[in-house]
């Protein structure tokens, strides 16, 4: 009697001891599962989107620097005319992006173009002169016309010239001679005397 009491209680003290053992294996087994709370997430990184690369402009394939004679012939012609003039060419040079035009810092005569085309090793000189159909010398504009030079850097030789009237882009439209951008027929005929010169280095007219 006392022995199968011995045993039951063995049995017993082994079951408890299995079900200890198994309870541990469980709660060993969850707490594998769980995330250790001294570890963080690692928290994305925003994608780095590189700069767009600046596109280059092309080098010009011609540079002009341009002049103009303000007191060769008329004394009265107003010195905003004679701005308007002056940079209505420019301005149309530039419209082509295979030219560079710059306006000249100071008043050119025929012989400071000559100077600065011998200085220049690229840009060539163009060099403008107001002058009149008539022996009027009073500024009247109807009477005026441009006279275009293009001298050749090193040698100051003309590469082209000529002539360029206003009375061509009137084309019977009866607008306002003076504008506060200069004489406007007078400026389109500056810009037509850059289109000709434009056209004589066989470049593109970007109208």
């Amino acid at each position: 009697m006392q022995k199968q009491t011995r045993v039951s209680s063995s049995l017993a003290v082994t079951l408890c001891l299995m079900l200890l053992a198994i309870c541990a294996l469980a709660v060993f087994a969850q707490s594998g599962r769980r995330v250790r709370k001294g570890q963080a997430m690692p928290v994305p990184l925003p994608e780095v989107t590189p700069a767009p690369t600046p596109v280059e402009k092309p080098k010009p394939q011609f540079t002009f620097i341009v002049g103009l004679d303000k007191y060769g012939d008329f004394s009265r012609v107003s010195l905003y005319v004679y701005s308007g003039v002056l940079q209505s060419c420019v301005d149309r040079l530039n419209e082509s992006p295979l030219v560079k035009a710059d306006v000249a810092t100071r008043d050119m005569s025929r012989a400071d173009a000559v100077k600065m085309a011998r200085a220049e090793k690229e840009s060539y000189v163009i060099w403008i002169q107001l002058r009149s159909e008539t022996q009027d010398l009073a500024g009247n504009s109807n009477n005026i016309y441009i006279n275009y030079s293009v001298l050749a850097p090193v040698t100051a030789k003309t590469a082209t010239q000529g002539n360029t009237y206003p009375n061509a882009y009137r084309r019977g439209i009866n607008l306002p001679s003076t504008t506060t951008g200069g004489d406007y027929y007078l400026n389109q005929a500056a810009r037509g005397a850059a289109e000709r010169i434009l056209d004589h280095f066989h470049v593109p007219l970007h109208r």
